[in-house]
């Protein structure tokens, strides 16, 4: 008695929309409170209330961008190998350019690193773990490439 369910790829999708409507619906709603100070200075506070939903505003458009642009990036790779646009090694190239093209998109849009002072020290470490795995992937192909010739 065997059941076909929904492919991998279709729950992946269901999820990946269930995440970003809450998210939305989240952020929309304003999660956090803002504490009132004991004198009852009210002014001070809508001056707070309003940076922090001009911040939530920001932060929310800056979600949805990355989003959308995560989303064309993974589409067009995926095009590019499905229908064929390109073949061999033209195709692996252009995946690779759109799978650093979309990393870009992540560290700026999701993680918030750009190039101003206060990121600098995110960026640096985030180059750093690059730069390990590169040479940690890069020392694997080596040996299993150098094990592969002496298989032959």
């Amino acid at each position: 008695m065997t059941t076909r369910g929904p492919s991998k790829g279709v729950v992946l999708l269901k999820a990946a929309g269930a995440a970003a409507l809450i998210g939305t619906a989240r952020a929309l709603a304003g999660g956090t409170a803002i504490a009132r100070n004991r004198r009852g200075d009210e002014a001070r506070a809508r001056l707070r209330s309003s940076d922090e939903k001009h911040a939530k505003r920001r932060d929310l458009l800056t979600y949805g961008i990355g989003y959308v642009f995560a989303l064309l990036l993974t589409g067009a790779a995926f095009a590019v190998v499905t229908w064929g646009w390109a073949a061999g090694t033209t195709a692996l190239g252009i995946v690779f350019v759109l799978a650093l093209v979309q990393a870009v998109v992540h560290f700026r849009c999701f993680l918030h690193v750009d190039l101003r002072r206060s990121s600098r020290d995110d960026l640096q470490l985030i180059l750093f773990s690059t730069l390990i795995i590169g040479l940690m992937v890069g020392g694997t192909l080596v040996v299993l490439l150098n094990l592969r010739m002496r298989m032959m």
